[in-house]
């Protein structure tokens, strides 16, 4: 008899306490998804709620995409079962697809959709993916770093700025990050007048410095080193003094700066040497506070500056109707808080909303939510304020699975809405890891993760639901004891290669040994293979250390979620050949390219080519034949040609074309790491293609500056994987892509990590209010050293949140790294370690073996050998034949319309006149490519009921909104009329009273292989078993042209002839019904 779990009370409430509303504290493993599947059966089954009004909200749109398979499964389950609940059941499949299950985004977007004139945008909503976002980016800072520096107005804060050390690509991110904040800027930023900038009195500090250069009058000796200090400071008072401007003057200000008051001897100075060097520091620090004073006023002026327009960008967008995704959230909640009418009837619409991983979405949610769960009244500033009707709102979330603050995701707000919303009731049960993972965790976290006011939550215990298992440890232990011969400042890459040898040897030990996992799909108990083991790294500066211990080892390995794709060789020289291409004149990029394994020059050949008279530019030529034909001047020869190409290319054809022809395929599978390389190639050529769908007119050098920003060494992309079932190998990966994914054997990696200092432009919101900005370690605003120990504090409670997360990974064996010095900083092993993660639950340490263990033989496939190369080439030649030809044709249309058509060598054969297109239209265009008058008379003829009446007004208002979707304004007694004559004829009088099909999709395959297609306007069923294909015409043709207009249009009837006859077996027959608004319509067998 199975136990009951430890929070079976807790399970009850979440499925049956519909009527309550209610926050769940869900454990990792806990069974979450399971928990949100029984709510929303309850709502729908047992509360008749129905589907559409039940709105799920989660993190990504893989959970969004897990939780619709898992509601239609239990459905389905429902219909089969016959309990009663059938037919909401079935009512719920229907409303399973179109339901408003997805991330946050979407269904903000799904908001603004609902609501475009209360949210004041246009109906058609375009929301911009990343790269169209990076790229719209790039060009609103073309726009903004022209305006600021026309801007007279600008010109003193900006010139003083860039004299102590603001550059134009730190204020580039700093408009990046002011973007991706932009709801922050008004309160924090413009609501306070900032004052204008002038330039520093130099006044004090001349006085000061004089005073010190009197007293090398008292030095004795003057070989005295403190005595070349009071020399350098005289040249820069000099400087200063004779400084045409303050931009000069300030420059010089920081060398004074960075003076050092120390040196000297007693012996050589008549007055005390400890007072003159103090006098120095005096002046040192006075030039230090001006340029703080200096730096503080432009960097408030400029923030200020660009805060302006980064809101007049954002509020373009809006009227532009282009969206980016936080403009979603933001405008969402600005619908919300401005339009009573929106919150009636989304309160209306969304009954019950359900909100997942609560923990790791945007603060703006939980004011969305409140807000459409109070409905019309949820008037209030502060969404605190409002009250929540009880049963309206279900929250899921774990406090201690809080990972992305760089996402704007705030434990703060978590925290804060636990105690405003609702009951709390705590998922404890754990599903996933076996007891001695479950032990470790819980006496590790419970020490390490500790209550901090509005920073951390408290610890709360998981429950063991799985049993042991029989073969190897639950929970293995590297690097136990401290390295005492490692020296406490240095030594880091000796740490970290220990580290990654021992996790190799530990991944090959798990294999021979055969450490035994319970199988994810049969539940059976198995050894372990390589695709079962996860080694989870927190940043991957040890990735290259695991590479080299897994090769070393001879284990089988893939790098996983995001990398530094730009930085990659092969990348680097394929963008280095599109930049020698786009700008002839970049010699550097020229050099780098030939140099590269594209060209394989070396510096021998270019020696001799420059010896010879050569120059370096895509057009050089030499009349020595010997280096013509050597590698210098083939390249070039390739360059030149390539160059001549790219004028008609888009980048990403350029791109594929340098691949294939300089064999970068085949290149990559010599060497180790094949798989990476060809997934980076493929990712960057899909990237620029992608570039060029949102880059409107760029061009190869547009490209190229973009991809140069994609470059920047801090940049990570997250790579498109594709699957590979073929590769059984150990997988690495970030702990933060492995949120939300499970494995039977994990290993943290990479424990030997410092807290990772922020680099590069920073922009903090103290929780107070204000804005602290730090552009470089020397450029800041005066109160950002205030602000950012609370951000750092902040980044390291979420650090051990982070290891939380990934302890809980593991279902069957953990594998734990606490490598570590004595000395030092704290580290994410010296945190482990100090909680007493090496002894923890009979924690197991691993001994690595003497030698090596041999990897278990793995079965090799047979591989057959390549075809002759003629017989290769063949085949290449015909499949390419092949793919220029159209894979389908469409029957629908008129005979001859279609360019392809008129402009063939000779008439395609009867039937298929008209190439493919369009069919991904909305209903009201598929498939009708005449004029607006015909493509309205159809959409109505698919919408209305055959059997209307002349009089009924669903007709009419079906002919009065598609002249409005086709801009037929004036125009609805016309298509009325054509219309009226459709429904008053026998022939569909005669489709209305059996059987029938409207816009019947039809395709059959030709003899040439293409497949021939199109849409039939109506299909119905005879008294005889005959399928009769009718086709509306709205041509206005005299009765005496009747007969040759049916011989125009037999080619396209006999199509649908052929496609229906092979689809159904049955004996067809096609009839075209000519309209006509003022008299009756006419059918004509064909």
């Amino acid at each position: 008899m199975t136990a009951p779990l430890a929070d079976a009370s807790a399970r009850q409430r979440v499925c049956t306490e519909t009527g309550s509303t209610l926050f769940v504290n869900a454990g990792a493993g806990s069974g979450k998804t399971s928990a949100l599947v029984d709510r929303v059966l309850r709502l729908v089954l047992h509360d008749h709620v129905p589907l559409r009004h039940v709105a799920a909200v989660t993190f990504t749109d893989k959970a969004g995409a897990e939780l619709r398979d898992r509601l239609r499964v239990a459905f389905e389950r429902a219909v089969m079962q016959g309990d009663g609940t059938e037919e909401a059941a079935r009512e719920a499949l229907d409303d399973l697809d179109p339901a408003p299950i997805g991330t946050l985004h979407a269904f903000a977007q799904r908001l603004l959709s609902e609501h475009p004139i209360e949210a004041r945008l246009p109906p058609q909503i375009e929301v911009l993916d990343e790269i169209g976002s990076a790229v719209a980016f790039e060009d609103r800072w073309s726009g903004i770093r022209g305006e600021l520096l026309d801007d007279e107005t600008m010109a003193q804060p900006l010139l003083l700025g860039m004299a102590v050390g603001v550059t134009l690509d730190q204020l580039r991110s700093l408009a990046l990050l002011l973007g991706n904040d932009w709801d922050l800027l008004e309160e924090r930023i413009l609501r306070a007048p900032v004052e204008e900038v002038a330039a520093p009195d130099l006044t004090d500090f001349r006085r000061k410095a004089e005073v010190v250069l009197d007293l090398r009058e008292q030095c004795r000796n003057d070989s005295d080193k403190l005595l070349p200090k009071l020399g350098d400071l005289a040249a820069q008072l000099a400087q200063i003094e004779a400084a045409p401007d303050a931009e000069t003057a300030l420059m010089v200000l920081r060398e004074t700066s960075e003076l050092k008051p120390t040196l000297g001897q007693a012996k050589n100075w008549s007055v005390p040497v400890a007072g003159v060097r103090a006098e120095l520091g005096e002046v040192v620090s006075e030039a230090t506070l001006i340029l703080s004073r200096v730096r503080d006023a432009c960097l408030r002026r400029l923030a200020e500056w660009l805060a302006v327009r980064v809101l007049a960008a954002a509020e373009t967008r809006r009227a532009e109707s282009r969206l980016e995704f936080h403009d979603l959230l933001v405008l969402a909640r600005d619908l919300l808080r401005s339009s009573p009418a929106a919150r009636r009837g989304l309160h209306q619409r969304y009954q019950r909303l359900l909100l997942d991983e609560f923990q790791d979405t945007d603060p703006i949610q939980i004011e969305l939510a409140v807000r459409i769960a109070a409905g019309e009244t949820a008037d209030a500033e502060d969404w605190h304020d409002i009250p929540v009707p009880p049963g309206r709102l279900f929250v899921v979330g774990d406090p201690k699975q809080s990972i992305y603050r760089f996402r704007r995701a705030s434990i703060a707000t978590y925290l804060d809405a636990a105690q405003h919303l609702g009951e709390e009731v705590s998922l404890t049960t754990n599903f996933r890891s076996v007891a001695p993972v479950l032990d470790w965790v819980n006496t590790v976290f419970g020490n390490l993760i500790q209550a901090v006011d509005g920073g951390q939550p408290p610890y709360a215990a998981l429950d063991q639901h799985r049993q042991q298992w029989e073969r190897g440890p639950g929970v293995t232990v590297l690097g136990r004891d401290v390295h005492l011969d490692l020296p406490s400042r240095g030594g880091a890459d000796e740490l970290r290669a220990r580290e990654a040898a021992d996790v190799a040897a530990v991944v090959q030990h798990a294999l021979v040994d055969g450490w035994q996992v319970t199988d994810p799909v049969t539940k059976e108990l198995r050894a372990a293979r390589p695709d079962d083991i996860a080694v989870l790294v927190p940043a991957r500066t040890s990735l290259p250390f695991l590479e080299d211990a897994f090769t070393a080892g001879g284990v089988e390995y893939r790098a996983e979620s995001s990398s530094l794709v730009y930085q990659a060789d092969e990348v680097r020289s394929l963008l280095a050949c599109a930049r020698a291409v786009a700008d002839p004149t970049d010699q550097l990029a020229l050099v780098q390219v030939l140099r590269s394994s594209l060209f394989g020059c070396g510096d021998d050949d270019l020696w001799r080519w420059k010896h010879a008279g050569g120059a370096l530019n895509l057009y050089a030529e030499l009349e020595d034949e010997a280096l013509s034909a050597g590698p210098v001047g083939t390249a070039f020869r390739y360059l030149k040609r390539l160059s001549f190409d790219a004028r008609a290319m888009l980048p990403s054809e350029l791109l594929a074309t340098v691949v294939a022809d300089r064999r970068m395929w085949e290149v990559a599978a010599g060497r180790s790491r094949s798989r990476d390389a060809w997934r980076r190639l493929r990712f960057i050529v899909d990237q620029a293609r992608a570039w060029s769908e949102v880059a409107a007119g760029g061009g190869l050098r547009e490209y190229v500056a973009w991809a140069s920003h994609q470059g920047q060494e801090t940049r990570r992309v997250a790579e498109a994987v594709l699957p590979e079932k073929d590769a059984d190998a150990v997988r690495i990966m970030t702990i933060h892509a492995a949120k939300g994914l499970e494995f039977p054997i994990v290993v943290l990696s990479g424990m030997t990590a410092q807290q990772n200092r922020r680099r590069g432009v920073q922009l903090l919101w103290p929780p107070e209010g204000g804005y602290a900005v730090k552009l470089s370690k020397d450029v800041q605003a005066g109160d950002f050293d205030a602000a950012a120990p609370v951000d750092e504090q902040m980044d390291r409670l979420e650090k051990r949140r982070l290891l939380y997360v990934a302890a809980t990974r593991a279902r069957d064996h953990l594998v734990v790294s606490l490598h570590r010095k004595e000395k030092g900083p704290e580290t994410a092993a010296s945190l482990l370690a100090e909680a007493g993660a090496g002894t923890a639950a009979r924690a197991v340490p691993f001994e690595p073996p003497a030698a090596a263990s041999p990897m278990p033989n793995r079965p090799v496939a047979t591989v057959s050998p390549p075809p002759e190369f003629d017989e290769w080439w063949r085949g290449v030649l015909l499949a390419r034949r092949s793919s220029e030809r159209p894979s389908a044709q469409s029957a629908s249309g008129l005979e001859g319309t279609e360019p392809e058509v008129v402009l063939a060598a000779s008439p395609p054969p009867a039937g298929s006149a008209k190439g493919a297109r369009d069919l991904e239209l909305p209903p009201w265009t598929k498939g009708r490519y005449g004029s607006a008058v015909g493509r309205a008379v159809h959409a109505v003829l698919q919408v209305v009921a055959l059997d209307s009446s002349d009089s009924d007004i669903g007709v009419d208002r079906a002919v009065a909104a598609q002249c409005v979707a086709e801009g037929l304004l004036g125009q609805e007694p016309l298509v009325r009329g054509l219309v009226g004559s459709a429904l008053a004829s026998p022939l569909v009088q005669r489709a209305a009273a059996r059987e029938h099909w409207r816009e019947q999709y039809v395709g059959t395959l030709q003899d040439d292989g293409t497949v021939l297609e199109g849409y039939i306007d109506l299909v119905f069923r005879d008294d005889d078993a005959t399928l009769v294909v009718v086709d509306y015409k709205t041509d206005a043709i005299p009765a005496g042209a009747l007969a040759s207009r049916v011989t125009y249009y037999r080619p396209q009837m006999e199509a649908y002839v052929q496609c229906l006859t092979a689809a159904t077996g049955a004996t067809v027959r096609a009839e075209l019904l000519f309209l006509h608004p003022s008299v009756s319509a006419t059918a004509v067998p064909v």
